[in-house]
């Protein structure tokens, strides 16, 4: 069964702004005017955690810091986190030319 609420992952680098009824619709990333770092990420809460680091190298942020609570989240980002890193890398050679 497939859960209404949960928006859809797209495989792609573009920014996307929600409509109506379950549509959306391409935007223009944002323009940043210098380096950019995420310092209070929760990776290990995304649908797609390497996506969402390949779409950080493609629009220029350099510096992400994921946040874990041992307790709360378990060690899924420590597990995890070196095949995000290499998945990411793959996700964003597809990605150059797309923005």
């Amino acid at each position: 069964m497939v859960d209404e609420r949960q928006e859809p992952v797209f495989d792609d680098a573009l920014f996307r702004q929600k409509r109506k009824h379950g549509k959306y619709r391409v935007v223009d990333a944002p323009k940043l005017e210098g380096p950019v770092a995420d310092t209070h990420a929760h990776l290990q809460l995304l649908p797609d955690p390497a996506l969402a680091l390949a779409r950080c190298t493609v629009h220029g942020v350099e510096f992400v810091c994921t946040i874990v609570d041992v307790f709360e989240d378990g060690s899924t980002t420590f597990d995890r986190l070196n095949s995000w890193k290499f998945e990411s890398a793959a996700a964003a050679k597809r990605f150059v030319g797309w923005t």
